[in-house]
């Protein structure tokens, strides 16, 4: 791993932008000129590449070159994207980080916005963009991406408001479950506050043995179990190129033909990661009283895969082997939640 340019300035940034890149080269224009657009300046960008092979490092290296406040970091192999956002998470210095996709564009008032959310706001730990949906690079629509996370009671967690026409009331801000990950807006302190110790003595944020998929969902949940909350902010727009951009599942046939045009890889690991995190999040007292609906939604989702999508069973043995990880950081979140309860 090289780091091809350091941290360029003395004085912390108002704002860390965390950027993960892989092989984005047909996104990456439009997404960093977004953030080089941005009506509040005080930002560093930390960029990190994943081992990347189609030309993007090299285009990454010459925009690092020209502005200061970029830097990268290239990779020789892809460490996933919660273990890259970690590092630079960790070695973030703005009040608030920005965890940003590469198939991400903002408009520009954007950071100016999700930063005045959190004025006077001092238990909201994340701040929900109001994402649009992004079809192609410069491709912007007025169709919803997602105006932040809501959890059902049989666990099952969707973009709320995604695929569906903007209306009056996606413009009023409040309270959400959770951030979408596209683009989440952090309070860095916050994000400390809900770091996990691992097994090697260091730390992270975002779980790095999910590799990818839900773990922005794992963290918020966290981060309300420690008693941090979330908030809409309709003003911080951007567009987004969700990979599987269809509304929200309702119906069988709408799970059925969104498991038809979802990759294997997708399914199999959002599968497990799904699982992990409830095994890790869930309290006892809670999955008790919500426990017909779970009972419901796992013996249906098994019962789907056995019939529809049996390759989706590659999935139990990294699950199986997952568990001991995911209990052990069970215990760690539990007793940080009840001493935050009782402290």
């Amino acid at each position: 791993m090289a780091l091809t340019l350091d941290a360029k300035r003395e004085t912390p940034p108002l704002v860390t932008v965390s950027l993960v890149t892989y092989n984005g080269m047909r996104w990456l224009p439009g997404c960093l000129n977004s953030v080089r657009a941005q009506d509040l300046g005080d930002w560093e960008l930390l960029v990190f590449d994943n081992a990347s092979t189609d030309g993007s490092v090299e285009w990454l290296r010459d925009l690092a070159f020209s502005d200061p406040r970029i830097s990268l970091i290239e990779s020789s192999a892809n460490r996933g994207f919660a273990a890259a956002h970690n590092r630079q998470i960790l070695a973030a210095r703005g009040a608030y980080v920005l965890l940003l996709n590469q198939d991400v564009e903002l408009d520009p008032g954007f950071l100016a916005s999700a930063t005045a959310a959190f004025e006077g706001r001092f238990r909201i730990a994340a701040v929900q963009p109001r994402l649009r949906r992004l079809d192609g690079p410069a491709n912007r629509t007025n169709i919803l991406d997602s105006t932040g996370l809501v959890m059902h009671r049989d666990r099952r967690v969707v973009s709320r408001r995604q695929g569906e026409r903007e209306a009056a009331q996606d413009l009023v801000p409040g309270p959400v479950w959770g951030a979408d990950g596209p683009a989440p807006v952090f309070r860095r302190a916050a994000l400390r506050d809900a770091r996990l110790p691992t097994r090697g003595g260091g730390w992270e944020i975002l779980d790095e043995g999910f590799f990818m998929y839900k773990e922005d969902v794992d963290l918020a949940w966290r981060l309300r179990l420690l008693g941090w909350k979330a908030w809409y902010a309709p003003d911080a727009l951007a567009w987004h190129a969700r990979r599987v951009g269809q509304p929200p599942a309702r119906t069988i046939l709408d799970i059925a033909r969104t498991n038809w045009i979802t990759p294997a890889w997708i399914k199999a690991i959002s599968w497990r990661n799904q699982r992990l995190m409830q095994i890790k999040n869930d309290s006892l007292r809670e999955n008790v009283r919500d426990l017909p609906w779970i009972a419901l939604r796992e013996a249906l989702s098994l019962g789907f895969v056995l019939a529809a999508d049996p390759a989706r069973l590659r999935a139990l043995p990294p699950l199986v082997s997952a568990l001991p990880a995911a209990r052990w950081k069970r215990a760690y979140i539990q007793q940080a939640a009840r001493r935050r309860r009782h402290g």
